[in-house]
């Protein structure tokens, strides 16, 4: 059955499903190389640390197991092509549910012409999926987190602290059914900005990261990658609309929270400019790239330039 289910990816024609020589059925996977430049990522998504399904269904689980490593093919630039996935869960958990789970991922893939074909099924003690994706990208046009220069104009796509509110709201008990369906959705089926950042390619970026673990912790990323320093406006964050909390807490949720996979990309002022005319979502200038400071890479200012201090930024895996 999950087999039928992924194959689903292969049915419309498409160059990677034309390029799968071997799925599931066998030891490994197989598929026709190309001249391009090979890219991989991989994520894992833990029961009661990085989901619930208290407010995330078993679709939503598959749907954002895939769309978070999309994302991140996307912050490089490139195309996704093939996905393997394992998925460990009880023993006793109903096989309609995994089937869900299938469905889910299987409805983002073939959105994105991505085949799956491959993986592997286990038990563990609780629900844990594991995506890899391999996927491409044009040698000298990949979008690298050294690549920022001093001067360059600091831009984000989008809207952020979304997911962050969601999940604050949900864990302080507050039921799913009561907040705005578009605010869950954005924890819970995030959208992988694959198409932005192709056209982000085209118009000569070549800096650029996904907002995966909070504004300022991926900035920071970025500004230690190429040895630069960052100013950010605080008052020009575009926050969530689906949120009415404070700005206060919304521009909070927008540095730190993460989990939006929004692009955050540094260029020149010209090239912003043809990006803002080109892409069909909102681009937001919200700082500048400046020189090093090794001891606060990113400083704030707010509303009347005075800097604010960041403190401990974004999502850490090992010390929350």
């Amino acid at each position: 059955l999950i087999k039928n289910a992924v194959q689903a990816t292969r049915r419309r024609p498409s160059r990677t499903a034309e390029r799968v020589l071997i799925d599931i059925g066998d030891d490994a996977a197989a598929w026709a190389g190309s001249r391009m430049v090979q890219l991989a990522t991989t994520d894992c998504l833990v029961e009661d640390t990085h989901f619930r399904f208290a407010w995330s269904s078993w679709e939503d689980l598959g749907y954002k197991s895939l769309a978070v490593n999309l994302s991140d093919i996307a912050a490089m630039g490139g195309v996704p092509c093939f996905v393997l996935v394992s998925l460990s869960c009880p023993a006793d958990i109903d096989a309609a549910a995994v089937m869900r789970y299938y469905e889910g991922m299987t409805q983002l893939a073939s959105e994105h012409d991505t085949a799956i074909v491959g993986g592997n099924l286990t038990s563990s003690p609780l629900v844990i999926s594991t995506v890899c994706l391999i996927g491409e990208a044009e040698q000298g046009r990949m979008l690298l987190r050294d690549a920022a220069k001093v001067g360059d104009l600091i831009a984000v796509t989008g809207t952020l602290g979304g997911a962050a509110a969601a999940l604050s709201l949900l864990s302080t008990g507050q039921s799913p059914e009561t907040l705005p369906i578009d605010l869950i959705t954005r924890l819970t089926r995030p959208c992988a900005p694959l198409a932005a950042a192709r056209d982000l390619v085209q118009e000569g970026v070549r800096c650029a990261i996904d907002i995966s673990d909070g504004l300022l912790s991926d900035l920071g990323h970025i500004c230690k990658c190429s040895n630069v320093a960052a100013t950010v406006r605080g008052d020009r964050i575009p926050l969530c609309p689906d949120y009415d909390g404070p700005v206060e807490l919304r521009t909070a949720f927008a540095l730190n929270g993460g989990e939006d996979y929004e692009l955050l990309f540094t260029c020149d002022a010209t090239t912003a400019d043809r990006v803002a005319r080109r892409l069909d979502c909102p681009v937001t200038i919200i700082g500048e790239i400046t020189r090093g400071d090794s001891d606060q890479p990113v400083s704030v200012t707010g509303v009347n330039s005075a800097i604010i201090t960041a403190g401990k930024t974004g999502w850490s895996h090992f010390n929350q």
